[in-house]
């Protein structure tokens, strides 16, 4: 496995997070290269229209098909408490 599409991600988190100023909203770039690098058959789109379930970060679709939700947090939340959210639980009913 082809690790540096990780290796960017952690150096553009890095970065971001030493200018002082992240929010959840600046490491949205990286997470989509990131998704993007991993699978060059999938595509991860930032803010898509709602759909039944909510308003998930991002969908990601191989073509039409959706694959997948990401809810993305900011760095240092509590993701097993995301996780066990309704929010999660929502998306996952929702594919």
């Amino acid at each position: 496995m082809d690790f540096q599409p990780f290796h960017t991600y952690l150096q553009q988190l890095s970065a971001a997070l030493k200018a002082g100023n992240a929010t959840e909203h600046t490491h949205r770039p990286a997470l989509k290269a990131l998704v993007e690098a991993l699978d060059a058959t999938v595509t991860a789109t930032n803010e898509p229209k709602r759909i039944a379930c909510g308003a998930p970060d991002y969908i990601v679709t191989r073509g039409d098909l959706p694959l997948g939700y990401i809810e993305a947090k900011d760095v240092g939340a509590d993701l097993d408490a995301v996780e066990a959210g309704e929010q999660v639980q929502r998306y996952r009913a929702g594919l």
